[in-house]
């Protein structure tokens, strides 16, 4: 599902950020929006976050887009944290190079937790900008909280990919409740992801993926975090981390 190429060095944020590392190419004709997980398309970088993802992502929406087309990677999902700002930008590149874009964010819970939606159509755009607005207007400036029972109510024409550090799904606490709302509202479109990033408890929260991923019956997928295209952005990225937890090198 994911190709991976050798990485230089085997620090976090290499790991967890670069896009440029990664390459495969979809067959022609391939419906990216519809199946992100279609044979024919072998690896789609699905989990994307832009410098709109304000200290996390450091590279522009249009440089993702970029380094997809050189490595001949027909599509990518820009997924912002809490937000869409970025997808105009991203959305002209993409246009200008013939490189798919899937829109969609990384969602932030009312537990502090987060999932990442993707938007199949026209339909699931609203869904997400409606979702996102109303986590928006009632958390503080600049964050945005929505619960659960609303990640379900806006399910049509999304889908959901469920994984990594701050899910739900890969965490100590059994979260049963939320996994059977979620089956019931997104049905084959929930996906459990496994993200390997060579962190310290990556082991502990892929067996829990897993064995709850089968326990539900919830299809596994790879995915990466990525944070900039290309390795040069890592010191970038590592400023922005220390900003954001208010930290040194």
């Amino acid at each position: 599902m994911l190709k991976k190429a050798q990485m230089q060095g085997g620090d976090r944020s290499g790991v967890r950020g670069v896009l440029g590392s990664y390459a495969a190419a979809p067959q022609e004709g391939a419906n990216v929006a519809n199946g992100p997980f279609s044979a024919a398309c072998p690896y789609i970088p699905l989990w994307c976050k832009s410098n709109f993802s304000f200290l996390e992502g450091a590279s522009h929406p249009e440089e993702l887009v970029e380094t997809c087309h050189q490595c001949g990677v027909g599509a990518l999902a820009l997924t912002d944290r809490d937000g869409i700002s970025g997808v105009v930008r991203a959305h002209v590149r993409a246009k200008e190079l013939g490189v798919a874009l899937i829109l969609g964010a990384e969602v932030t819970l009312d537990d502090g937790s987060a999932i990442v939606l993707l938007a199949q159509d026209r339909q699931g755009y609203a869904h997400l900008c409606r979702l996102l607005t109303a986590g928006h207007r009632r958390s503080p400036k600049g964050e945005s909280r929505v619960g659960w029972r609303e990640v379900a109510a806006a399910a049509g024409a999304l889908i959901a990919l469920w994984g990594g550090a701050r899910s739900l799904l890969a965490g100590e606490a059994e979260p049963d409740p939320v996994v059977r709302l979620l089956r019931e509202a997104f049905g084959d479109r929930l996906y459990a992801v496994i993200a390997r990033h060579r962190e310290a408890g990556d082991v502990e929260q892929e067996v829990r993926v897993r064995r709850r991923a089968e326990r539900h019956g919830i299809p596994v997928a790879a995915a990466v975090e990525v944070l900039y295209h290309t390795p040069s952005r890592q010191r970038l990225q590592d400023v922005l981390t220390c900003v954001r937890h208010g930290v040194t090198l």
